[in-house]
């Protein structure tokens, strides 16, 4: 019998602590951002990405999958036996360990081909080996931190990465700054970069484990599995393939699309520097710029995965839509808000994070369809929760697709505007995907007044409010940023409570059950 009431603090608390952990963690990932940008240009961030788009296919190789199907699969197996979840996660080793040296032997044997052929700079070649040695680690790393979210002790994944986002930073900071502070290539400085995420992975891994080894110690001797280690492994490849295939085949793609994004722009302009520069600006400064507010939602569907799957086994569907449907709407609300701050105030907060580098129009741009990248993520998580992989993975595919005929298409003919252009549409497309199944499966749906209009309106006052005080007073770059976000953030949620406070109440209320 599960009882759900029981779990609410945990969660709660369990949210609480990853959202803390995660906001500090994106602060120092922006720093680290600021600070790459500064010492190797945009057109460094360009390389880099390029290296990192590369890196992202072979380590998803040897990583897809394994913490959803663990956190998923051990919250589940536990109602049963403690048995079964220890037997499922020490065949989820065994299996990570096998797949990342598969991974780790490609990537290192494919490192010149990639540079050369793909990447067109053989400068890639060195840094793609260095990383390769860190997949390993990577994938054990998943698979212990989905045996802690199951275990619903959160707050050692979280702090596992904040701890490897401090190492990282340390280890480049080093290399860039004392042991290469002289150097101005590009090439050696990414080398430095990557060695310092390579570290990185292997303390974060490290971090997990010696937290693990802990309690293993203890539970040995308790309950012996129900079902054989064959049935167990059969358990995790059911779940995890579907994952694992649908990662696969869209990290391909996205790499593909990564590829394709540089060639086009330096076609387009005729300019290889400026390609990467444009390239490095919009992937490497103002994405994560509007990634960053998602800390808070990433925090609440990590948290809430496990307990999804757990209410998934009920025959009794009520508290496992009323679950989702809480989850959403404060997602929806939240979005909005998000998008609306990022819409009126994107000279101020591109300027504050990247002076100089006119990132105005982009963010400007994609704040149009944040809340739908927000909404289709926290959708995606929660369909994967209930056993809709493979619908999850026909959706990253059509995705994947559309992306790479549109830069084909469109960008080809109309460079970095229309690549902004071409994420707006894709993020919309796959924000009614996953919109429409999860209607589809669940019957829950946006609430139009007061999950998507209401928010409209409070983000449309608190605009217009910012816009208003900013132009009465002369303040710096950072100031402005700061006072805007602040008469924005809070005219919205005066707005809120005003015209929507007892259904905000009931939202906080319903989570908390």
């Amino acid at each position: 019998m599960i009882d759900i009431k029981s779990k609410a603090g945990v969660l709660i608390k369990g949210a609480a602590a990853m959202t803390l952990f995660s906001l500090i963690n994106k602060l120092l990932g922006v720093f680290l951002r600021l600070f790459l940008s500064a010492r190797i240009g945009s057109e460094g961030m360009g390389l880099y990405q390029l290296i990192m788009s590369v890196y992202t296919m072979f380590s998803t190789f040897a990583t897809a999958g394994f913490t959803v199907s663990v956190s998923r699969l051990v919250a589940e197996k536990s109602q049963r036996s403690g048995g079964d979840a220890r037997q499922l996660f020490k065949n989820s080793l065994i299996a990570s360990t096998v797949v990342s040296a598969v991974a780790t032997m490609l990537m290192l044997s494919l490192a010149d081909v990639a540079a050369v052929r793909f990447l067109g700079d053989a400068r890639c070649a060195a840094p793609l080996r260095i990383l390769a040695l860190s997949m390993p680690f990577m994938a054990l790393a998943a698979c212990l931190k989905g045996w802690f979210i199951a275990n619903q002790k959160v707050t050692v994944t979280s702090s596992a990465s904040l701890f490897e986002q401090i190492v990282k930073i340390s280890v480049i900071a080093l290399l860039l700054n004392v042991v290469m502070a002289s150097s101005e290539d590009i090439g050696a400085l990414c080398g430095g970069i990557v060695i310092g995420v390579t570290v990185s992975e292997i303390c974060s891994f490290t971090y997990l484990f010696l937290f693990r080894s802990i309690p293993e110690r203890k539970a040995r001797a308790k309950d012996l599995p129900t079902e054989t280690q064959k049935d167990s492994m059969r358990s995790l490849i059911s779940v995890t393939l579907p994952i694992s295939l649908s990662v696969y085949l869209t990290s391909i793609l996205h790499t593909a699309e990564t590829l394709l994004i540089p060639f086009v722009f330096e076609k387009y302009s005729g300019d290889r520097g400026y390609a990467l520069s444009q390239f490095g600006m919009i992937r490497g400064m103002v994405v994560p710029i509007l990634f960053f507010p998602f800390a808070f939602l990433a925090s609440l569907v990590s948290v809430f995965t496990p307990e999804i799957s757990r209410l998934n086994l009920l025959q009794n569907r009520r508290p496992l839509y009323a679950r989702i449907s809480s989850i959403m709407s404060f997602v929806s609300i939240l979005s909005v808000a998000v998008g609306g701050m990022f819409f009126f105030l994107s000279g101020e907060i591109g300027e504050a994070f990247y002076p100089n580098e006119n990132t105005e129009e982009a963010i400007k741009i994609l704040s149009l369809v944040t809340p739908f990248m927000y909404v289709e993520t926290v959708s995606d998580g929660l369909l994967k929760a209930i056993g809709e992989q493979v619908e999850t993975l026909k959706f990253s595919v059509y995705n994947s697709v559309l992306r790479v005929i549109l830069i084909l298409l469109m960008v080809s003919r109309t460079g970095d505007r229309g690549y902004l252009w071409l994420l707006v549409i894709s993020n919309t497309f796959t924000y009614l995907l996953c919109r429409i199944r999860l209607f589809k499966v669940t019957g829950i749906k946006p609430r139009m007044r007061t999950d998507i209009l209401l928010p409209l309106f409070a983000s449309l006052a608190g605009g217009l409010a910012s816009r208003a005080v900013l132009g009465a007073l002369r303040l710096s770059r950072i100031s402005s940023a700061a006072a805007g976000s602040a008469v924005y953030i809070g005219i919205f949620a005066l707005f809120l409570l005003l015209f929507a406070g007892e259904r905000i109440k009931g939202i906080v209320e319903r989570l908390k059950k």
